[in-house]
């Protein structure tokens, strides 16, 4: 679980860091390039070189996890299903770039292939945090009578 939840937080935090970076740009020119602006290492180079590796593991993690039915909770599943989503659609992109008929247009999707996974961990993760948040007061009002 400890791999679940930290390399969730990991990820969702690179995500978030390239989304920064790519996503304004793809909606105001409709593509994602490399820079040399000293920007483009921090928001977007160093997070994804971080953020993929990682949901990698806790994806094979989460594989395993299922297997022994530890993802049990909605937040848990939809952390894990949410690396899963991500390095398939990685995948899905990376064996585009393979084909004979990839262009290259292939590198756009990948940035916002990690994205979109990385918002259902992100989702899984708030529900996590409004849940311990919810019992926490719970024990409170409990304690204080």
């Amino acid at each position: 679980m400890k791999i679940l939840l930290g390399g969730s937080w990991v990820t969702v935090t690179c995500a978030l860091l390239t989304a920064l970076w790519s996503v304004p740009q793809f909606l105001t020119e409709g593509t994602v390039t490399l820079s040399t602006h000293p920007l483009f290492a921090v928001l977007f180079l160093f997070p994804a070189q971080i953020g993929v590796p990682v949901s990698l593991l806790v994806a094979l993690n989460s594989v395993m996890l299922a297997f022994r039915r530890r993802l049990a909770t909605l937040p848990r599943q939809l952390m894990g299903g949410g690396q899963i989503l991500t390095v398939v659609l990685l995948g899905i992109c990376a064996l585009l770039l393979l084909m004979p008929t990839g262009f290259g247009r292939e590198f756009i999707v990948m940035a916002l292939a990690f994205q979109i996974g990385q918002v259902v961990v992100a989702t899984g993760l708030a529900l996590r945090l409004w849940k311990q948040r919810s019992v926490r007061r719970a024990h409170e009002a409990a304690r204080a009578r």
